[in-house]
């Protein structure tokens, strides 16, 4: 006869999760008995000897981080998990029907309990006794049973189907299949979608297409690739058509023109709404933006910068952001390393994240309504989650549990995704060409930059027409400033603006502010504080593996040396693969020390695994520095000496541009006034051609001169009387090595006064007398007039 069990089988037990009286817990390292529960609150009875009886909030009781139900012996008890349900509201109404009928068959098999039975002492049917038949048999009777009815289920289904149950509650009886989701490429071979991405990209450049001519060049493509599967990998035409559709290729973009729209940050047409969302965190963006705005480098120089942050979708808050200078570099050839560029990199998108999860320090000076104190912030249960909330600035902490970015390369970086791992966060990557995807960080860029970019010196305006005259001359904020700008203009502006899309929950009419739709959802969901670690912190920073030589560890083109090199120096990891490479963690921020990662010692609380080395030319520089500066002194050294410059060479360098820094631009010297120039006038005549009108000469027209037809003697009339008669003996002086040698001359044959020489011996014999004839003195008469008719 079957035994009539009193008690209802689903009746929870103290191992449920459930407080009761007569319980034995643990609380503030003392043992207390639960004496009663009213309400809210409950009674302790203290077991220890010294203790006191306490009245306690349950709430306060059951967050104590020492907390624990005991067991008879004194040990806790292991916390119930508990299951999650959700995956059923993924299934139809049939499918749950299904679902609750095998439970009703499997509840039977395990604990002999009828499917119609209600709760209370039930008598289980002839052959599903527990106390009398073995579970072999019931499985059996049961798949007997079930077959006879005309369903489906044989014995090794049932034993499955009642192990799966023990094991996971209701969600093992769910057939797997049915969660099964299709993606987003239906049926369509991955190979297939990855050409159409390919020639996508690859027509952006040309002229306005059509799909058409997509799915030309696609079928082409899949041709030359898998010419032997070619016919079963393409696609019908308008199955081509569909996909195009939900890879968000759309026909605006292939007809628009290069350069007008085309671009794929243009989003699509509206109306479009982001997700909902209904708890803090569970939605977080990441973007990053042009600030446009000019600020000063650690070089002194004016550089473009950008900015990466975090927003929380909920409260529409920013939790975290860095502003990191842009700038291009240069390089010395094509083959050489780019040098002197800096960009936003995988660490500064890591970085918002370790933000997101600590409070912001409020920096001197600013406003008292910039401190959560005084703010709409839950500060005081905030504070008694975090100390760290004394002196904090009024920024929400939310703790990301989903973050959503985009396919840009510093958010596929392993760095990015190894941090999101270790903080226990989920990446969703936006689909290409969609940022309806990241809706509300899109039309937040837009905002930062009407909000604050444009009230901020330096100031470039986001296109160059509208950009103002000599930004690089005015004074531009440094970058720390200008970080603490942003930060401060976040806590005072934007947290305590009121945001059409932020409702109450309780009264959906009221606009809140970020803050205020924080403190909203943390009264309905609680807020649970997860600081970081100084570890953890470290662990967000860059890492490479390098060996440990007698030198130190070198980093770049830097070496970092500690006392304790002697323990690592040529020392294997312990780890299959790696050698003696041991894991280095640096921040290009602050490189002046880096952290070797001992995990030898991770177990032993008394050393820790962490050690320090430093720069080994750290005392050459003065002040703090960053990986940007080094790389900038070190161009300017190997152009200086044409060579790569040593580490002491570049850290002088480093000190120098610091120094330079400092004392700012050094005052330009006056510049020389330009004598004022009024307008030229149109004076300069026409030059006249002294050959117009001439025949040009040709050489078989040419006639020679005629003879002379006057004596020789009538040639130069004056030259009569005032030589003598005689012509004196000329002596030539002897060549001077110095002198050019004089031109042979002809020989005379009648006399000073012939004309048988050439023309330049007359002319020279008539210089040479001039030059010779001594200058008649004051108290000498002058000579007698030439008496021949002819000089007259």
């Amino acid at each position: 006869m079957s035994a009539v069990h009193s008690l209802p089988v689903d009746a929870p037990d103290e191992s449920a999760g459930t407080l009761r009286p007569g319980m034995t817990v643990r609380w503030k390292a003392g043992r207390y008995l639960v004496g009663a529960l009213q309400g809210a609150n409950v009674h302790l009875a203290a077991m220890d000897d010294g203790g006191q009886d306490a009245l306690v909030l349950v709430c306060i009781l059951v967050s104590a981080p020492d907390f624990a139900v005991l067991k008879a012996d004194g040990t806790p008890q292991e916390p119930e998990a508990v299951p999650d349900l959700s995956v059923l509201d993924r299934l139809d109404k049939e499918q749950l029907e299904h679902l609750r009928c095998w439970e009703k068959h499997v509840r039977e098999v395990l604990t002999g309990r009828p499917a119609g039975a209600r709760n209370g002492a039930f008598t289980p049917r002839h052959g599903y006794d527990p106390a009398t038949t073995t579970r072999t048999a019931r499985y059996a009777l049961k798949a007997a049973e079930l077959k006879a009815a005309g369903l489906t289920g044989s014995v090794a289904t049932v034993q499955r189907k009642c192990l799966a149950y023990e094991a996971h509650g209701l969600l093992g009886l769910v057939d797997k299949r049915w969660l099964r989701t299709g993606t987003v490429y239906g049926n369509v071979d991955e190979r297939v979608v990855a050409l159409i991405c390919q020639e996508d990209k690859a027509q952006r450049g040309a002229s306005a297409g059509t799909f058409s001519r997509l799915y030309k060049r696609v079928r082409m493509a899949l041709r030359r690739a898998h010419p032997d599967e070619y016919r079963d990998l393409m696609p019908a035409r308008t199955t081509f058509y569909d996909l195009l559709k939900r890879l968000g290729i759309s026909k605006a973009s292939l007809e628009a023109a290069p350069g007008q729209g085309s671009d794929a940050t243009d989003p699509p047409e509206p109306p479009y709404h982001p997700g909902p969302v209904s708890l803090l965190g569970e939605r977080v963006e990441i973007d990053g933006t042009g600030l446009d705005v000019l600020a000063l480098g650690d070089d002194g120089r004016p550089v473009a910068v950008e900015l990466t942050y975090a927003f929380d979708v909920l409260s529409r808050s920013f939790i975290g952001g860095m502003i990191v200078p842009k700038s291009s570099g240069r390089k010395k050839g094509p083959g050489s390393r780019r040098r002197g560029g800096r960009s936003t990199k995988s660490l500064d998108a890591a970085l918002p994240l370790g933000q997101a999860m600590a409070p912001l320090a409020a920096r001197p000076g600013w406003s008292p309504q910039a401190m959560a104190a005084n703010s709409d912030l839950p500060y005081m249960q905030m504070l008694a989650g975090d100390p760290r909330m004394v002196g904090a600035a009024a920024r929400p902490v939310i703790r990301p549990k989903t973050v959503v970015v985009d396919n840009a390369k510093i958010f596929r970086a392993r760095h990015f995704r190894d941090v999101c791992s270790m903080l226990g966060i989920e990446v969703e990557s936006a689909r290409e060409r969609t940022p309806t995807d990241k809706a509300v960080i899109e039309r937040t860029n837009a905002s930062v930059k009407s909000m604050f970019s444009q009230f901020v010196a330096g100031y470039t305006g986001n296109k160059l027409a509208t950009r103002g005259k000599d930004v690089e001359k005015e004074r531009l904020w440094p970058l720390n400033k200008l970080q603490d700008m942003w930060h401060e203009w976040v806590v005072t502006e934007w947290q305590r603006r009121q945001h059409e899309g932020l409702r109450s929950p309780f009264l959906p009419s009221l606009l809140l502010t970020p803050n205020q739709m924080y403190a909203a959802a943390v009264a309905v969901e609680g807020a649970v504080p997860r600081p970081v670690t100084p570890e953890e912190s470290r662990k967000l920073l860059l890492h490479a593996k390098r060996t440990v030589t007698r030198d130190g560890i070198k980093i770049g083109n830097r070496t970092y040396v500690s006392h304790r090199i002697r323990e690592f120096k040529n020392r294997h990891t312990g780890i299959k693969g790696q050698g003696q490479r041991w894991p280095v963690y640096y921040n290009p921020y602050e490189p002046s020390r880096v952290w070797l990662y001992d995990h030898t010692v991770e177990n032993d609380p008394a050393r820790s695994p962490w050690v320090p080395f430093d720069f080994k030319y750290q005392h050459l520089i003065r002040d703090s520095w960053t990986q940007y500066l080094w790389e900038k002194a070190a161009d300017l050294v190997a152009g200086l000496v044409g060579r790569e410059g040593s580490e002491e060479e570049i850290a002088w360098a480093v000190d120098d541009l610091l120094s330079r820094a400092r004392r700012g631009p050094a005052p330009s010297s006056a510049k020389p006034v330009a004598a004022f120039v009024p307008q030229p006038l149109e004076i300069a005549e026409t030059p006249v051609n002294p050959y117009a009108g001439i025949t040009r000469a040709e050489p078989g027209s040419v006639t020679p001169a005629p003879s002379l037809n006057v004596d020789a003697k009538d040639l130069f009339p004056g030259r009569r009387a005032a030589l003598p008669s005689a012509a004196p003996e000329r002596t030539t002086p002897p060549a001077s090595p110095d002198r050019p040698r004089p031109p042979r001359r002809r020989p005379t044959t009648a006399g000073a006064h012939s004309l048988g020489g050439s023309a330049d011996d007359i002319f020279r014999e008539l210089t040479a007398d001039r030059s010779e004839k001594p200058a008649p003195r004051s108290d000498q008469a002058p000579p007698p007039p030439s008496q021949d008719p002819q000089e007259t």
